[in-house]
Formats: C-alpha cells, structure tokens, sequence
C-alpha cells in the first residue's frame, strides 16, 4: 500500500545576492561574464559603472515615488559613461517605459532599491531570476558597493600583471611603458585585495580566481566558484563562444575578438614569449613582491647598466648630459 503520507521536500530557495565581477582592466572580466551568463538564472550586463558615479545624487531621486525622480535617475543612466565609448542605459537592452515601470514598481525606494530595480528588469528580460554586474574599474569601490548592496558577492579575477600589461599596450591604454602598466596593475590588483579580504563574512563575501586557472582549469575552476555562488554549474559555461546573445558591445569588438573562440590555455604567460629582457626587469621592479605574494614566478631579469645610464640622463634633463648620452649610447 503507498503511504499516502510523503514527507515534503524542503523547497530549495533561489539565491538572489547580486553577483560583482572585479578587477584590473584586461584581466579576464568580460570572459568571465559570457561564461557565468550562461546559466539560466544568472544575467550580468557588459560593463554598467554607475553605482559609485550615481550615488552622489541620491538625495535628487528621492524615494523615486515622483515621476520627475524616476525621469532624473533614467536621464543620469542614458548621460553617464559606462566605458569611453558606450552610455550606461543601452547596456541594459530597456527602453525608456520599461525602466520607468520598473522603478514605479519598486517606489518608494532608495538609490540601491531603484539600481536593483534596473538590473532586475534587465535580468527579467533574459528570461533570469538573479542579476549581476561587470565593472572592472569598480575594483577599487568594493567597500562602497557592499555599504549599498549588504549581500552582495564580489569575485575578484587576477591576471600575471605581465600579461595585464601586454594587454593594455596592445590596445593603446596610458603610456605603454612596463613601468607606468605595473604601477597601475599593483594598484588595483592591491585595492580589491585589501578591501575584499577586509569585509565582514569576507569569506561568504568576497572570491578571488585567476585567469590562468580560468584557462587552464576551465571546468573545475567554474564549479569551484558556482558552488561558492550558490549557482549551478552548466557545461555550457564552457562553450561561451557559441553564444550569440553574449552582448559584447559593438564599441569595444576589437578589444574581445579572443573572447569569441574556445579556451586557448597557451594566453596564459604569454610575456614569457613576448617581453624583453628590459621589460621583465622594469614590471619585477615595481610589482614584483605582489606577483610574487599571488604565487607567480619572477624571471629574474635585470636592468642593464646601459639603460640604467640612460635613464638617469633623461631624469637629469640636462642638455650635456643629453650630449653624453647621444655620443656613447646611441
């Protein structure tokens, strides 16, 4: 006889913290978004940066119960710069009337209320349940996003800053010298790394993975994090590329073309292949105790004597020395 007294099944509760992808700029952030987007309750938009450029002007949006509020905080989304080329309120794929019945929905509010609201919608349109969001720059505000959004997640991705680097030189950013790139590689990598393991709960709160293991250890490396994101893992977060919908910004298709093709482990370490002598000593010299502290192997290259000479001709400025420099370096 079937007993007619089954014992319920506790009912299993979706996760709805927003997910924060960090890190410093050519890192591997935009190739961890396709591949998380591929759950089917997940959605993370290209990059937003508004949070922390917005907030400031909380006090003008009010609870949003006024039409006139929810039109400010639509028109600061459609003006404020998501990347030097793109606006914030495109990357969200809403119009005008979608945004504002979502924030009618949600008055009143606050500013954190209404930019959930945003991503919310955003997610709902794609068919997800849990929103995201995908800012490398927001790697030095962790302590800001986690005030506004007390449960939130953040994952911070590190890249050998030698690869950052190249990355970064290759597409025109700041001046392209390895000394300028490193300063700046240390400086984010080293924000996200104090404020991250400095939050409260930071181990329920803040998730560090690597590029390299990323490439190299696809598979075990997203279950690891799916399982610390209460997200279930999908092979298909390994065939990404396939993916039509990614919602890789048309602005920026040059800078993603590799994040359009399966996983190439051989992009990891590839300042081995590609720096100079020169170069290798210049990023070691800046930022060689924090890729030492991240587990990454120093090359042990030096500065040669010659270029030491030059240098301290340029920081002198002045003109016999210039002279000097001209007749025995060049």
């Amino acid at each position: 006889m079937i007993n007619s007294q089954i014992e319920a099944q506790p009912e299993i509760k979706l996760n709805t913290s927003p997910i924060f992808i960090v890190g410093c700029d050519r890192s591997g952030t935009t190739l961890l978004r396709l591949m998380l987007n591929q759950s089917s309750v997940l959605y993370i938009p290209p990059e937003t940066r508004f949070i922390t450029n917005l907030e400031k002007n909380k006090a003008v949006y009010g609870d949003f119960s006024q039409a006139y509020q929810r039109y400010f905080f639509i028109r600061d989304l459609q003006t404020n710069l998501a990347t030097a080329k793109t606006y914030t309120f495109p990357v969200f794929d809403l119009t005008v009337e979608e945004a504002a019945e979502a924030l009618a929905s949600a008055f009143p509010t606050d500013f954190a209320g209404a930019s959930q609201a945003i991503f919310q919608a955003a997610a709902r349109k794609k068919g997800k349940q849990r929103w995201g969001d995908k800012t490398p720059h927001q790697i030095e505000d962790i302590n800001t996003l986690a005030g506004v959004f007390p449960d939130a997640k953040f994952v911070h991705i590190i890249r050998d800053g030698r690869d950052v680097a190249l990355s970064m030189r290759k597409a025109g950013w700041l001046d392209g010298r390895m000394l300028t790139l490193a300063e700046y590689w240390q400086q984010k990598v080293t924000a996200g790394i104090d404020a991250g393991r400095s939050l409260e709960h930071s181990q329920d709160r803040y998730y560090e993975i690597t590029y390299e293991n990323l490439l190299q250890f696809p598979e075990s490396s997203l279950r690891s994090l799916c399982d610390w994101l209460n997200l279930e893992y999908t092979p298909k977060m390994l065939h990404y590329y396939r993916d039509n919908s990614s919602g890789l910004p048309k602005e920026h298709q040059d800078l993603f073309s590799l994040n359009q093709k399966p996983l190439d482990a051989s992009r990891a370490y590839a300042w081995k292949r590609k720096l100079s002598q020169g170069e290798r000593a210049d990023f070691e010299s800046v930022a060689g105790d924090l890729l030492q502290e991240l587990g990454y192997e120093l090359s042990q290259a030096k500065i040669s004597p010659g270029l030491k000479l030059f240098r301290w001709l340029k920081m002198r400025s002045k003109p016999w020395l210039y002279q000097l420099k001209n007749k025995y370096l060049t």
